[in-house]
């Protein structure tokens, strides 16, 4: 069991989170923990006003509110404004990326994902790494709890604090890029064959793994990714501020 100062001192000197679970995990687990860091990393960043599922509660409310007040004043109520359109516009892409992730899930191991923030694909502002190359996978009836997992995770984030910055983040796009089997057949993210992760700039990274000793599985061997490719999300997630 590592410390919580050790979290902090790894988090702090070498920009890296360990969360090591004590059993196997499933595929769709996997994909719900990409996603909600995904979420998470938008949300501390600073590149969302408040949490995706509370931004996603609120705009809900607002909508259904105005329909409400133009059933009783017989007549349509005034257009919503303009951060209004800007929330739902990202809502939107968020959710479909989400809804992709899982999609290319079921297509293929991701072993690795990244988030970059800013700039460029060669050279972004900032890069999160999540690599999941030494998770071992098993069926649901013989893996964790995906609840239980979330919980490790955030809670080991949230010692790290290793998402936080005390200065002022600007507004920034975000681009998503997976590692998946080449041949996948994966119809929405585009391959790019070409592209290496930047050797030069600073990235976070948030390392997933199994435990060896409480596994039966065998662990997937580096050789098994050789037929890996990324591929990038067509589009990008512009936050906003209100």
């Amino acid at each position: 069991m590592v410390s919580d100062a050790e979290v902090v001192r790894r988090a702090q000197e070498e920009g890296r989170v360990n969360v090591v679970f004590s059993g196997t995990v499933t595929q769709e687990g996997c994909c719900c923990f990409v996603s909600e860091l995904l979420k998470c990393i938008l949300y501390q960043r600073q590149q969302l006003p408040m949490t995706y599922d509370q931004l996603v509660y609120s705009q809900k409310k607002q909508q259904a509110s105005m329909q409400d007040k133009s059933i009783v004043s017989r007549r349509p109520v005034q257009s919503p404004d303009m951060d209004w359109w800007k929330c739902q516009q990202t809502l939107q892409d968020i959710e479909e990326v989400l809804r992709q992730l899982e999609v290319i899930f079921c297509l293929s191991r991701v072993p690795r994902m990244l988030v970059l923030m800013g700039g460029s694909l060669v050279l972004p502002k900032e890069l999160y790494e999540i690599n999941m190359e030494n998770l071992v996978l098993a069926g649901g009836d013989e893996s964790l709890r995906v609840s239980s997992c979330l919980r490790q995770l955030f809670r080991t984030l949230f010692v790290a604090d290793l998402l936080s910055d005390n200065g002022p983040v600007c507004i920034m796009p975000t681009t998503v890029l997976v590692l998946a089997h080449r041949y996948c057949n994966v119809g929405w993210f585009r391959p790019k064959l070409q592209f290496k992760v930047p050797p030069h700039v600073m990235k976070q990274i948030i390392n997933l793994s199994t435990d060896p000793s409480a596994s039966k599985e065998p662990r997937a061997e580096c050789s098994d990714w050789q037929d890996y490719v990324w591929f990038q999300a067509p589009i990008t997630i512009k936050g906003f501020k209100n």
